[in-house]
């Protein structure tokens, strides 16, 4: 994908590796059967947070006389076992059901294994319901089964590579919708006031995207074509629902030309819970989704849920007709379904917003916390893959795959991917071979760099002009570290091009294969701008030296959104009243809002009072995402009272919340006597997904007033807002530890939040004692380790335990090494305008 630069920001230890201590290598599992078909029949007892009932397993041994057959299976209690209909012996250790199959069965013979159980799961199948803390929360029962989560309500084969036709007959409160995977067969009412429902899947999943989700919800109708499209909603939130989903039917069409296979499920129904464990879950045919993806009308100015609502359906076809054999493989359903985000995004918004795709998506993997290869098999729990690596990376090297190879054979060799491999269990060799196959072209060193090996280039580049010659010389140099695998080059196909007035560039290919290049151009005349990689097709990082006027050039008329954000980066690092007037016109005129933001984010770098009278006067930028970047900006003026006067009316009130939320979080950067009374009294204001709320959260973090600790300890405590929790608890560490006086008590307080009922607000917790340094509380961390169901916990919880015991500086020599980077941060502010005023009157001079 993009490329982008490092910010300088104070890294207080090294960055950790990514396997952590005891982690193995995961191998495929051995299969002894096959498992065509699984049907669930099952009671909810809703009261009691329990399910009971049977499932069915038709299977088929992949060798004669197979003497038995485990499945997995947690925490139940098995009932009784029948082989063909016939009672039979099993073994069953809390973990694994081995079951004697007793019978001279033969290869491909099919035997119905029926399982008779109960089951109070903790996690897999979740029973939610209103407590004192939240009273107004309604009754619903919802599974989530990635990644190998299903084993806790149903015993099954529960890894990614089985795949078999599916049933769920599902009894339920009289007043509630079940739904499931595949057709509804049937929906019937039972004597004793409950009401059962029957659904069927016809083509063969695996087990992590079985569903059941239960309870009271209204039914939009969207249907297309014959295709069954629905979303189901809580009675009161129709019009939210109606405004979130109503993109899905053109998502599908798109999806259905991108791949080359028509939509391969019965229906696709999407339902909305509440307390979901993750963003959207996309179970065949029935994707689960968050409450938060709901928006308002206020929401929508500057916000979409088609991101999320894309990504679920692209797994339709990546992860559920086509699945990785195992999750070593991940990627090629997260970062699939995450490219296709982006292809929603250029055929609906247009090429711009898929470019800002690919740079927002490398600045999010190149943010890390560590480097591993996209596919690796050593990990403690599946869910540990699922990071920036799977979804972010992933999608940017699809994106440079499509500049490797271009349009026409990138789409070729996608719809071939998918239609040689539909219900089958993919790795990545598979996509390579369909790409070979389809286009002739053999990239097994595209993959081996790319996805089976560490990082991605780091560009330090600079150019020349020889008059005499009429040459343009390009100097490339890879400068990415090397000590963590990373290779020291990478061959990389791209374009460099020069452009001159307003004619056509002229567009150059090479390959960077070597750690330094030379690369000599003819040409005409001097050019005005050279791009390297224009369009960046290619994932890295890049430092390319340019004049002050080749800069303005470059943000002025550059057509690449990347050219224009990253003239602006540089503008604002050169500094100075040209680069200013500069990246004022930028911020009012651009036609794409990151470029408007990158360009406001610039113009606060400098910390001049010109930047900061032309921020000021760039509040009446129209576009909210903008203004959200100009507000962002002014934060950067700390103490300055012309800038807090401006922005406590856009904290209290604007027309996109968004824009309000960055206003309360600047408000606090600016660190005035009147800062807190402005954050605290708008923390208790509503807003979508309450942003606002936790902009506040985020001002009294950067305040950096001690009177804020009481502030977020009462924001965290359960029964408020839910939402702002997490951040509250991962706040009370990042202002904790600039008074280390009260670590031992924040540490105490923080700690117990390791025991909240929200995993997320456990997961901040952890974070926030690993920030605070608290190593009174380790064991804390290690008893969370040992005692966490969610894998997300588990990792958390077991690296922010080895942080703290391997140590490093004291709270107090951080506190003392950020106040002055902040010092220098301030000084060099100061000295720049002294710079300007100094240039200003020279320029006067005749």
């Amino acid at each position: 994908m993009a490329a982008c630069t490092r910010h300088a920001e104070l890294i207080d230890e090294k960055t950790p590796p990514h396997a952590l201590p005891g982690d193995r290598p995961v191998w495929p599992r051995d299969r002894a059967v096959d498992v065509l078909h699984m049907k669930v029949d099952v009671r909810l007892d809703v009261p009691n947070r329990s399910v009971s009932g049977t499932v069915t397993h038709t299977i088929a041994p992949l060798n004669d006389a197979t003497a038995a057959v485990e499945f997995d299976a947690i925490g139940m209690r098995i009932e009784e076992v029948t082989v063909a209909k016939k009672s039979a012996p099993f073994s069953y250790d809390g973990r694994t059901l081995r079951v004697e199959l007793a019978g001279a069965f033969k290869k491909a013979q099919e035997i119905p294994v029926a399982i008779r159980y109960q089951a109070t799961p903790r996690i897999g199948l979740y029973f939610i319901a209103p407590d004192e803390g939240y009273p107004g929360k309604p009754v619903q029962v919802w599974s989530q089964c990635q990644d190998e989560d299903t084993r806790y309500w149903i015993p099954c084969f529960d890894h990614p590579s089985e795949k078999q036709t599916t049933e769920m007959i599902a009894t339920v409160p009289g007043s509630w919708f079940a739904l499931s995977n595949g057709r509804l067969l049937q929906e019937k009412k039972n004597r004793d006031g409950t009401k059962t429902f029957h659904w069927h899947q016809d083509r063969p999943h695996s087990t992590y995207v079985i569903t059941l989700a239960a309870g009271e919800f209204s039914r939009i109708d969207a249907s297309r074509d014959g295709l069954t499209i629905d979303y189901f909603v809580e009675p009161d939130r129709v019009a939210s629902g109606e405004l979130t989903f109503k993109n899905t039917p053109r998502m599908i069409a798109l999806f259905e030309e991108i791949s080359g296979v028509a939509y391969p499920w019965s229906k696709y129904s999407q339902i909305v819970v509440r307390d979901f464990v993750f963003g959207g879950m996309e179970n065949t045919s029935a994707t689960t989704m968050t409450e938060s993806i709901l928006i308002d009308r206020k929401a929508a100015k500057d916000y979409t849920s088609d991101p999320l609502i894309s990504h679920e359906l692209a797994h339709m076809w990546y992860g559920d007709l086509l699945t990785c054999r195992d999750w070593s493989h991940g990627w090629l359903n997260e970062s699939f379904a995450t490219y296709l985000e982006m292809l929603w995004d250029e055929r609906f918004l247009g090429v711009d917003e898929y470019r800002r795709g690919a740079i927002e998506n490398t600045e999010l993997y190149i943010g890390e916390r560590y480097r591993r290869p996209i596919v690796t098999n050593v990990f403690h729990e599946p869910i540990d893959l699922f990071d920036r690596h799977l979804y972010e990376k992933g999608s940017v090297v699809l994106h440079t795959l499509r500049g490797v190879l271009g349009d026409g054979l990138f789409f070729r060799s996608l719809k071939r991917y998918t239609r040689d491999n539909q219900e089958r269990s993919v790795i990545t060799q598979d996509l390579v071979n369909a790409i070979a196959a389809e286009t002739g072209r053999n990239l097994e060193w595209f993959f081996d760099q790319w996805v089976y090996r560490i990082g991605h280039p780091v560009f330090k580049v600079s150019w020349t002009w020889d008059e005499d010659a009429k040459l343009a010389v390009v100097s490339v140099k890879q400068t990415q570290a090397t000590e963590d695998g990373t290779p020291a080059a990478f061959r990389v196909p791209l374009t460099i091009d020069f452009r001159r007035g307003r004619a056509k560039a002229q567009a150059f290919r090479v390959e960077v294969t070597e750690r330094e290049h030379t690369f000599v151009f003819p040409l005409a005349a001097k050019p005005d701008l050279c791009r390297f990689d224009p369009y960046n097709w290619v994932l890295k990082e890049l430092e390319f030296e340019k004049s002050l006027g080749e800069l303005r050039l470059q943000l002025r008329d550059d057509d690449d959104i990347f050219g224009r954000q990253m003239a602006a980066r540089d503008l604002g690092k050169k500094g100075g009243p040209d680069a200013i007037v500069a990246l004022e016109q930028a911020v009012m005129t651009d036609r794409h809002w990151s470029v408007q933001a990158a360009a406001a984010k610039a113009l606060g770098v400098t910390r001049t009072a010109h930047a900061r009278d032309a921020l000021l006067r760039c509040l009446a930028v129209r576009h909210p995402k903008a203004r959200r970047g100009v507000v962002a900006a002014l934060g950067e003026f700390r103490g300055d009272e012309s800038v807090f006067a401006a922005l406590a009316p856009i904290a209290r009130k604007d027309a996109s919340y968004f824009v309000e939320s960055e206003a309360n979080r600047s408000i606090g950067k600016l660190r005035l006597p009147g800062s807190m009374d402005v954050l605290k009294a708008n923390i208790g204001r509503p807003s979508y997904r309450e942003v606002v709320r936790q902009g506040c959260i985020d001002g009294i973090v950067e305040l950096r007033d001690e009177t804020g600790l009481e502030v977020l300890l009462d924001a965290a405590q359960y029964g408020r807002a839910a939402q702002p929790r997490q951040t509250a608890v991962n706040a009370l560490g990042r202002l904790g530890q600039f008074f280390p006086e009260r670590k031992k008590l924040l540490g105490e307080a923080v700690g117990e939040f390791t025991n909240d009922p929200d995993f997320r607000v456990r997961i901040a917790a952890a974070n926030a004692l690993k920030t605070l340094r608290a190593d009174a509380q380790v064991e804390t961390l290690e008893r969370m380790a040992a005692r966490e169901l969610d894998g997300r916990a588990v990792r958390i919880a077991r690296e922010n335990a080895a942080a703290i015991r391997k140590g490093g500086e004291t709270n107090g020599e951080l506190k003392a090494l950020r106040e002055e980077f902040e010092k220098l941060r301030d000084e060099n502010g100061r000295l720049r305008e002294k710079v300007d005023r100094l240039d200003a009157r020279t320029s006067g001079k005749a």
